[in-house]
C-alpha cells in the first residue's frame, strides 16, 4: 500500500518551487504565487490532454456507437470544467500587483508562458492548422526537447479530424426518397419568399422603398445556397473560408435542426461541448491577455513575443471549430423545419424491447 505523500509524489511536487529572485539575493514574495499558479496550469493541461486523447482515440474508428459518443461527451464536459477552472486561476494571479511582478520579472528572461509545450500540444490536438497560427515560427524559440514533443503531436490525429469524419458518417440524412439538404434548402427558399412578401407589404403600407431590406434577404439566401452548392463550397474550402467538409457541415445542420429527436440529442450535446471547448480555450487566451496587459502594459514579453498584441491576436484568430459555430447563422425557425418521413422519424426514436 502506498502512503499518501508517496502516492502523490509530494516530495517532488512541493520541492519544485525555486525562486529566481532568491538566487539573486533579491527575494520577491509574489514569485512563489507566480510559480505555483503556472505549475497548476501545466498540471491541468496534462489532465486536459489525457481526456482529449481518449476522446480522439474513441472517435478514430470506422464505426462510432451511440454509447461511445455519450462517453466522449462526458469527457469533454470534464475538459470544459477544467478549462473554466484554469481560466479562473488568473483571478488568483491578479492579486499580484504590477509593481510586485516587476520585482522579479527581469530574472525570468528568456522564460515565457509562450514556451508552454503542453499548451501548444493542446492547440495541435484540437486541430489548429499552422496557417491559422499567429506566430508560425514559435517553435524556433523553444527548447529542443519541447520541439520534439510538438513535432510528435503534429503526427497524431486531431479532434477536428475525427469529429469531421464522425459527422461525415452521420446516418439518417437520406432515407426513403428524403434528402435532408434538398428539403432544408427548399424550406429556406420558401421562408425567405414569405419574408420578401412581408417586407413588400410593410413597405407599401409605410410608403418606403423595400430595396435595402430585400437586398439583405438576397444576401442571406445566397449564403444558404453556398452551403449546398458543391462547386461554391469547394471554392470556399480551397480559399480557406471554410475547413469543415460539405458533408460534415450538412450533418451539423441536420443534428441541430432535429436535435430533439431522441437519437440526435447526445450528438447535439457532443457538438455543443466541442464548440464550448473551442470557446473556453479562446477565453483562457483572452484572460491571459488581460493579465499580461495589466502587468506589463505594452512591453515586449519575456520570451520575445509582442506581448499584449500577440496574445490578443491568438485569442481572436486561433479558433478551430468556428465553422461549426457559424452554422447557427443558418438555422431556421421551428415552424419552417421540413417534416421527416415517418419511417425516418421512427428510426430516430429509442426502441424499448418488450419484456416477458
Amino acid at each position: 500500500m502506498a502512503y499518501y505523500r508517496d502516492y502523490l509524489a509530494l516530495d517532488k511536487i512541493l520541492d519544485a518551487q525555486t525562486l529566481e529572485s532568491d538566487k539573486h539575493g533579491q527575494h520577491a514574495h509574489d514569485e512563489m504565487l507566480f510559480i505555483v499558479t503556472h505549475q497548476a496550469f501545466e498540471l491541468w493541461f496534462k489532465q486536459v490532454m489525457f481526456e482529449l486523447r481518449s476522446v480522439i482515440d474513441t472517435l478514430n474508428v470506422p464505426y462510432v456507437a451511440e454509447a461511445a459518443v455519450a462517453t466522449c461527451h462526458a469527457r469533454l464536459q470534464r475538459v470544459n470544467k477544467i478549462m473554466e477552472l484554469a481560466t479562473n486561476q488568473f483571478s488568483i494571479l491578479e492579486t499580484m500587483t504590477p509593481p510586485d511582478f516587476m520585482d522579479f520579472r527581469a530574472f525570468l528572461n528568456p522564460a515565457s508562458g509562450f514556451q508552454s509545450a503542453q499548451f501548444r500540444v493542446l492547440e495541435i490536438a484540437l486541430g489548429l492548422p499552422e496557417q491559422k497560427r499567429v506566430l508560425k515560427h514559435y517553435s524556433d524559440a523553444m527548447d529542443p526537447r519541447d520541439r520534439a514533443i510538438i513535432e510528435q503531436a503534429r503526427q497524431m490525429t486531431s479532434l477536428f479530424t475525427v469529429v469531421e469524419k464522425w459527422l461525415e458518417k452521420m446516418p439518417f440524412m437520406e432515407a426513403s426518397g428524403f434528402t435532408f439538404w434538398q428539403a432544408y434548402r427548399q424550406a429556406v427558399v420558401d421562408m425567405l419568399d414569405r419574408d420578401r412578401a412581408e417586407v413588400r407589404t410593410l413597405a407599401e403600407a409605410e410608403h418606403r422603398d423595400p430595396a435595402e431590406a430585400l437586398a439583405q434577404i438576397d444576401g442571406i439566401e445566397d449564403g444558404f445556397h453556398g452551403l449546398f452548392d458543391e462547386q461554391r463550397y469547394s471554392e470556399m474550402l480551397t480559399s480557406g473560408v471554410r475547413r469543415l467538409s460539405q458533408r460534415a457541415t450538412h450533418a451539423v445542420l441536420f443534428i441541430a435542426t432535429y436535435r430533439n429527436e431522441p437519437l440526435l440529442q447526445i450528438p447535439y450535446r457532443f457538438i455543443d461541448a466541442v464548440t464550448e471547448l473551442d470557446k473556453l480555450v479562446s477565453l483562457w487566451r483572452f484572460r491571459h491577455t488581460l493579465m499580461v496587459s495589466r502587468m506589463i502594459g505594452m512591453r515586449v514579453g519575456t520570451g520575445g513575443s509582442s506581448g499584449h498584441d500577440y496574445l490578443m491576436q491568438t485569442a481572436m484568430k486561433q479558433r478551430v471549430f468556428d465553422d461549426i459555430t457559424a452554422m447557427n447563422s443558418f438555422l431556421i425557425p421551428a415552424m419552417y423545419i421540413p417534416s421527416l418521413p415517418q419511417e425516418l422519424a421512427q428510426r430516430l426514436q429509442f426502441v424499448n424491447e418488450a419484456r416477458t
